[in-house]
């Protein structure tokens, strides 16, 4: 099963009908290259993307030229989503990893919603979880130290791969540089190198270019002071509400 559809069944038990209608925007995946621009702010919101493989993200940037990381996408994720409703981007996406991108016309949301109502109830799930998110990162960069903030967004990812491959906390695929993840946590590269090399120095983790060697899954977890409620999948209050239709 493909990360796309395998993310709707994550939220609810889906039906022969939801599998083949969702097989059906599967058909024209591409090739991305890693920093492949895939749509400015300004453009005509049209083709969304499934993200199928690789990771990407969605960017805001300041008239200073400031930019803020909003979104990181992971394989199975709709990129895009939060925006189909509107005429026109307020985004930059752009790949971080080289991937598979499915161009997703934002009208095929509409006929998602027309024709299942399990898998449009899915959907709204997912945009629910992107500002979950969001929720989350805001609140630990009011609230937290650089340390902290680092760590637990180390460890958020882990958890979020960990629902769409097979990880190993000992070492597992992060892709981000440290001006991306500076972007991502409104931190200068000085103070995310700075930070890196503190828990380099106190053997809770090494970053390498592309991955994350944990030394001390135990600290780790503890200095990120993590609480996964809100990556928690289960939907109970939809199953119920589907069972009451």
């Amino acid at each position: 099963m493909s990360p796309f559809r395998a993310s709707f069944g994550r939220y609810l038990d889906l039906s022969e009908h939801d599998e083949t209608l969702l097989a059906r925007y599967e058909r024209q995946a591409r090739s991305a290259e890693r920093n492949q621009l895939l749509w400015r702010p300004g453009d005509k919101v049209d083709d969304l993307f499934i993200l199928q493989h690789g990771w990407a993200c969605t960017i805001r940037s300041s008239k200073d030229g400031d930019r803020q990381i909003i979104d990181l996408l992971l394989p199975g994720e709709i990129i895009g989503i939060q925006e189909f409703t509107f005429r026109r981007h307020i985004t930059e996406a752009r790949m971080v990893t080289p991937g598979l991108i499915q161009p997703f016309p934002h009208e095929s949301i509409v006929d998602i919603v027309e024709a299942s109502t399990p898998l449009a109830i899915t959907l709204f799930a997912k945009i629910s979880c992107q500002e979950a998110l969001l929720a989350e990162r805001l609140l630990v960069t009011l609230h937290r130290s650089a340390r902290s903030q680092v760590l637990h967004f180390i460890v958020e990812t882990f958890l979020r791969l960990e629902k769409v491959q097979h990880v190993d906390l000992a070492s597992f695929e992060f892709p981000i540089s440290q001006r991306l993840l500076g972007d991502i946590l409104g931190l200068s590269p000085v103070h995310i190198n700075r930070t890196l090399k503190a828990l380099e120095h106190d053997r809770v983790l090494k970053k390498h270019r592309d991955r994350i060697e944990v030394y001390d899954p135990t600290r780790l977890f503890e200095e990120a002071d993590f609480d996964a409620e809100y990556l928690i999948d289960e939907r109970d209050g939809l199953k119920t509400l589907l069972a009451q239709r």
